[in-house]
């Protein structure tokens, strides 16, 4: 993520704070592949995006949120509104103490070991809560992989039998 795309989202949400709205703007723009390309094509006039812009339903009852993707097309970045999303995004988890964790596991956990491993990772994180974003991955064998705050934890089968083979590797050397 660029620092250009932290700066226009710190903007952003100092103007709008209101992440589902900015989310629910985003998405669309992303999501209509014409009115992505037009809105990014650098031959088309900023003015003509403009009008395009004040046209959208999403716009209507937040000025602010219109003037920011107003700016965005003026200075010709709306190539950065996913970066700039994901940065909005991140801003707001941080100001709502909320952290989201990747999980890799074999199979999805039920929601009590889900509500368990959430309560411990808000303990050891200092967090008030957490998101699980819990993704398959059947080369584990077994278990899970955490990822958090640039901490993983491996408790995986997978992982063990690493460490396992680590350990008789450093005893050979011995």
């Amino acid at each position: 993520m660029s620092e250009l795309a932290r700066r226009y989202a710190a903007a952003c949400y100092d103007l709008v704070p209101d992440a589902e709205r900015f989310a629910d703007a985003a998405q669309f723009i992303g999501g209509c592949t014409p009115l992505r390309e037009t809105l990014e094509d650098p031959t088309i006039d900023w003015r003509a995006k403009e009008r395009v812009l004040i046209r959208l339903p999403l716009f209507s009852d937040d000025p602010r949120l219109l003037d920011f993707y107003r700016l965005l097309a003026k200075k010709g970045r709306m190539k950065l509104l996913p970066e700039i999303a994901e940065a909005f995004q991140t801003l707001d988890l941080e100001r709502h103490n909320t952290a989201v964790c990747e999980m890799r596991c074999v199979r999805i956990p039920d929601e009590a070991r889900q509500e368990k491993i959430r309560a411990a990772l808000c303990k050891l994180h200092h967090r008030d809560r957490i998101f699980l974003k819990i993704t398959t991955d059947p080369d584990l064998l077994g278990g899970f992989l955490l990822k958090i705050d640039g901490v993983t934890y491996d408790h995986s089968v997978r992982g063990q039998l690493r460490s396992l083979a680590r350990q008789l590797q450093e005893r050979r050397m011995i």
